[in-house]
């Protein structure tokens, strides 16, 4: 598979014209970029102006897979994003971790992939959103405070009977730090983390095109075999492995709570509970402790 690549200074949203061209028909495998963006939006609708610094891509794609396999697309998406990184900054291979269910994350400074998941019960509640960072209890000394930055935030929207997928990854800080939208996640940057050479334009157009390539990959394994050839690689690298998380609806409800032990093949995230218990989390958002 060979994405078609439509670039562009300025747009509202790429999502916004990959939207357009599900509607007049397009075939998939177009790839819409845009260097800035006066009103982009991620997953819930949250919406923020995109300055330069940010990879802002979005994928037209028409699966002819069952419905029931469908949420593992972002699944799979995150980890094209976490291979692409890696090829750019291999150093980055043991912090970047993919975050269920749309998510990248990165890790702090000196800690591995294993070492940045606590056992259950660790910490207190706090943190919010798909991306909920969390501190340390009062006097806790047992782990670091923010475990996680985040690199990406991925969208996956059904429009007209076909997929709009966005993503968007931090690149480079944008010099005014004023238009970057005050969040619940800590951002963190790829200039911050070794990837700095070159103009940003450059380093933002090698995101974009190792996103491509990675994505070109895996996109037509998954629609073959489903997310199961995937998922031993999500659950090595995934952000809430060993994490005692509370998952929440858009409310505040408490839908399910346990420590995570694995993704399941459709994509649901398996919890244990304290009484030992495993349940499956097909949504909400992950609070960790």
């Amino acid at each position: 598979m060979q994405f078609r690549v439509q670039s562009f200074e300025t747009v509202t949203s790429t999502n916004d014209l990959i939207k357009r061209a599900i509607e007049e028909g397009q075939p998939e495998g177009l790839a819409v970029r845009g260097l800035r963006q006066t009103a982009g939006y991620g997953r819930q609708g949250r919406a923020w102006e995109s300055p330069i610094g940010g990879m802002y891509q979005s994928f037209l794609l028409r699966p002819e897979v069952p419905p029931a396999q469908l949420p593992t697309l972002s699944l799979l998406v995150g980890l094209a994003v976490r291979r692409a990184i890696a090829s750019l900054v291999p150093e980055l291979e043991g912090r970047v971790q993919v975050k269920w269910p749309n998510d990248i994350v990165v890790a702090e400074a000196g800690a591995s992939l294993d070492e940045a998941a606590p056992s259950a019960g660790e910490g207190s509640a706090c943190g919010e959103g798909s991306s909920a960072l969390c501190d340390a209890a009062p006097g806790d000394d047992s782990r670091p405070k923010r475990p996680f930055h985040k690199l990406c935030g991925i969208s996956t929207e059904m429009h007209a009977r076909a997929l709009c997928v966005g993503v968007g990854v931090n690149v480079a800080r944008p010099a005014d730090t004023a238009s970057v939208p005050a969040g619940k996640n800590i951002p963190v940057y790829l200039d911050e983390l070794g990837f700095c050479e070159g103009p940003v334009e450059d380093r933002i157009n090698a995101v974009a095109g190792a996103l491509c390539d990675q994505l070109a990959i895996v996109y037509p394994l998954w629609c073959e075999q489903g997310f199961e050839p995937f998922q031993a690689e999500f659950d090595a690298c995934s952000a809430l492995s060993g994490r005692f998380v509370r998952m929440e609806d858009l409310s505040g409800n408490v839908l399910a709570a346990g420590t995570v032990t694995r993704v399941a093949p459709d994509g649901r995230l398996v919890l244990r509970t304290p009484e030992g218990a495993e349940v499956l989390a097909s949504s909400g958002e992950a609070h960790i402790r």
